[in-house]
């Protein structure tokens, strides 16, 4: 559990996350177009209701998703919660977040390429 927020919601955080990553995964299956350099995915973000599209390409999308901790998010502050992920990766398009304590324990274990 993380000091400021109690495990409740940290865990419901977490699970906001991978219910993302499970739609960003879906796309990854049923690509639009195999020729186009990038591609938009979801944001990641703990806030279900974000949606914000963020442009990457497959094998930038691989290479977060190569880690069960790690989720890609919209560029800024407001896409990333410090009481239960920081930020490993800053990219204009995109940034990449890893979870910690429960939310990496969440993340493992929902982890839909495990």
């Amino acid at each position: 559990m993380t000091e400021g927020m109690p495990a409740s919601d940290a865990v419901r955080a977490a699970k906001n996350e991978v219910v993302l990553r499970d739609l960003n995964e879906r796309l990854r299956r049923h690509p639009v177009s195999r020729s186009q350099r990038l591609w938009e995915w979801v944001c990641e973000c703990v806030h279900i209701s974000c949606m914000k599209a963020i442009e990457m390409s497959i094998e930038e999308y691989d290479a977060v998703r190569a880690a069960t901790s790690r989720f890609a998010v919209a560029p800024g502050t407001e896409h990333v919660n410090l009481e239960i992920e920081r930020v490993v990766q800053r990219e204009e398009r995109y940034w990449v977040v890893e979870k910690i304590g429960v939310g990496a324990e969440i993340s493992a274990k929902f982890d839909p390429r495990s």
